[in-house]
C-alpha cells in the first residue's frame, strides 16, 4: 500500500532527515512516497493514505500582510491536503508540533487560522506536545488530538557499547548555543580549565549551521567540529558523549535515547520549551498505532 508523508527532510536538517528513516522503519510492509512540504508535487494516483509529518510543519509565518494572511508555507500544505480532499484519500497529521517564533506564542489563534478548517477535517491529528494539543482542541474544536513524544525516539541506530564511553562535551549549536553567546563563552573556558575535550555537531542545515560553526572555528579552535553529518553519525556522536549542551530539538532527542546527561538554554525555542521531560519515550510508539487504524482494509 502506497503511503505519502509530507514533511521537511531533504535540507539537510538532521532531525528531519531522521523521520522518514522512523517511517520506513515502523512501516516496513508499505511503500512509502516523501514529500517536501515547501515543494509541492503531483500525488500518485494509487495514494492510500497521505501523512502530514513529522515536525514542526504546523505553522503560518507570513512574510506580509494581516497576521493570519495565508504564508507561502502553508499554501503549500495546503496544497496536499487539497488534493487529497478533492480525492477522497484519507488524510492526517502525525507527530507534528506547532512552530512559532520566539515571543510570539500569545499570537496562537490569528496566526493559526488558516489552519483551522484543515485541523476540523483531518483524519487524525498526533501531537509531540500536551501544549500542542490543547492549541489544536482550542482552535478546532475537536477533542480527539492525541499526544505522543515525538517520532524521532523511536530511531535508535545500533552504536558499539565498546565505543560508547566518552570524555566529550558535545555542543549542538542553534539559538543561544553559539560561539558568541556569553554564557556558551564561560562554559567553554570551564571545560578548557578542567582539560574536557568539546565538539561541534552542526545537526541544522548548511544554510542554518555553516556560518555558525565558521564562527566556532575561529572562537575555539581547539574544538572539534562535526559537519553536516546524517542522522547516524549524529546519534553516534551523542551516543558516545560525556554530555550535551543542545540549542537543537533533536539534539535533546538523541541525548534522551541514548541517556546521556543534557542541558538546554533556559530561553531555548518552544518546541523544546514544551517537551514533557516526564513522558515515556517508547510510548512515541503510539503515532503509528493511530496511523494503522486509518489504513484502508
Amino acid at each position: 500500500m502506497r503511503i505519502a508523508f509530507v514533511g521537511a527532510s531533504g535540507y539537510g536538517n538532521v532531525g528531519d532527515d531522521t523521520y522518514p528513516l522512523v517511517f520506513a522503519q515502523q512501516l516496513p510492509e508499505h511503500e512509502l512516497v516523501i514529500y517536501n512540504s515547501d515543494l509541492p508535487a503531483a500525488l500518485p494516483d494509487d495514494l492510500a493514505l497521505l501523512v502530514l509529518g513529522g515536525g514542526g510543519i504546523l505553522y503560518n509565518n507570513p512574510k506580509e500582510g494581516p497576521a493570519d494572511a495565508e504564508s507561502p508555507h502553508f499554501r503549500a500544505m495546503k496544497f496536499y491536503m487539497d488534493a487529497a480532499i478533492a480525492r477522497g484519500i484519507p488524510w492526517g497529521i502525525l507527530s507534528c508540533g506547532f512552530q512559532f517564533q520566539i515571543n510570539r506564542e500569545a499570537e496562537y489563534a490569528t496566526a493559526l487560522r488558516p489552519w483551522v478548517p484543515y485541523l476540523k477535517q483531518a483524519a487524525f491529528i498526533t501531537l509531540r506536545s500536551p501544549n500542542c494539543v490543547r492549541i489544536a482542541q482550542e482552535i478546532s474544536r475537536r477533542d480527539d488530538a492525541q499526544f505522543f513524544p515525538d517520532a524521532a525516539y523511536l530511531y535508535q541506530p545500533t552504536v558499539d557499547p565498546s565505543e560508547v564511553a566518552s570524555q566529550v562535551v558535545t555542543l549542538v549549536p542553534a539559538g543561544l548555543v553559539n560561539a558568541r553567546n556569553t554564557l556558551i563563552n564561560h562554559y567553554m573556558r570551564q571545560f578548557a580549565a578542567s582539560s574536557t575535550p568539546t565538539r561541534w555537531l552542526g545537526m541544522g542545515a548548511p544554510v542554518d549551521d555553516d556560518k555558525l560553526l565558521a564562527e566556532v572555528a575561529e572562537r575555539f579552535p581547539q574544538s572539534q567540529i562535526v559537519a553536516r553529518p546524517g542522522p547516524q553519525a549524529a546519534f553516534e556522536t551523542i551516543a558516545r558523549s560525556r554530555f550535551v549542551l543542545t540549542g537543537r530539538y533533536h539534539g535533546m532527542i538523541f541525548a534522551r535515547v541514548s541517556r546521556v546527561p543534557f542541558i538546554t538554554p533556559v530561553d531555548s525555542p518552544y518546541k523544546i520549551r514544551m517537551e514533557d521531560l516526564n513522558a515515556d519515550i517508547s510510548t512515541a510508539a503510539g503515532h503509528f498505532e493511530v496511523l494503522r487504524r486509518f489504513l484502508p482494509r
